[in-house]
């Protein structure tokens, strides 16, 4: 991986481009020497949305089953957003 400050990004950015899209190399850009985004492929962005998609099946799977095996244990849609949308948050 390769680690820049924001202003060696701007201007490298068409270098680090390429270095992403061709050389497969993800790069972090940092300000005042802490991370603060992450430049990938567009390959590697699908891969990692896969991922999540997966893993959201596998719980709407398991959710499913919960309710299935006890109804009591059904919540409204809203509830369900809200407890991902914090669970997101806290990440």
């Amino acid at each position: 991986m390769i680690e820049v400050t924001v202003s060696e990004a701007r201007e490298g950015l068409a270098d680090l481009l390429g270095r992403v899209q061709h050389g497969h190399e993800d790069v972090t850009i940092t300000k005042h020497g802490k991370p603060v985004a992450v430049m990938i492929s567009v390959e590697a962005m699908a891969y990692y949305e896969a991922l999540e998609d997966a893993e959201l099946a596998k719980m709407g799977q398991a959710a499913y089953a919960e309710y299935l095996a006890d109804p009591s244990t059904a919540i409204s849609h809203e509830k369900l957003w809200a407890e991902l949308e914090a669970g997101f948050k806290s990440e």
